[in-house]
């Protein structure tokens, strides 16, 4: 399987990452685990997240906002989970960055506020998502 993997002609993996365009609600499942997500802001959802069990250790994604707009995008654990747990740093103007010590249910883009670039990454244990990531000024990408 590695040497497939590493087969340019295999059509399992290769040099670009496995990307996504998203702008209505979307549940994601342990086969989502490795993809960038691009976020446009045209509309309001959610990207639910699979049961941390489910998705098991190692699960991994990416969410970069690629669409500034006038709505909320979130990304969710399960309903029956309070998963997220991580730390925002903001670039450019050196306030407090967003932080969640203990597990929570939202990641927010926020609504008129987050901008291009903006974005967060996530990593699975099993257990909870660690959230890390980066936004250019506070307040643009929450945890709540």
């Amino acid at each position: 399987m590695r040497s497939d993997y590493l087969n340019n002609n295999s059509n399992v993996g290769g040099p670009k990452a496995k990307y996504e365009k998203v702008s209505a609600a979307k549940t994601l499942s342990a086969d989502d685990s490795g993809k960038v997500f691009g976020l446009d802001q045209d509309a309001a959802y959610s990207i639910t997240l699979p049961k941390a069990a489910d998705a098991g250790a190692g699960w991994n994604a990416k969410f970069i906002l690629v669409d500034e707009g006038s709505n909320a995008c979130k990304v969710i654990p399960d309903s029956s989970e309070d998963t997220l747990i991580g730390m925002l740093t903001t670039a450019a103007d050196g306030t407090a960055s967003a932080s969640a010590e203990t597990g929570v249910d939202e990641l927010i883009w926020v609504a008129s506020t987050a901008k291009l670039g903006d974005w967060a990454e996530l990593i699975c244990d099993g257990t909870y998502f660690y959230v890390s990531g980066q936004m250019h000024d506070a307040d643009h990408v929450t945890l709540a």
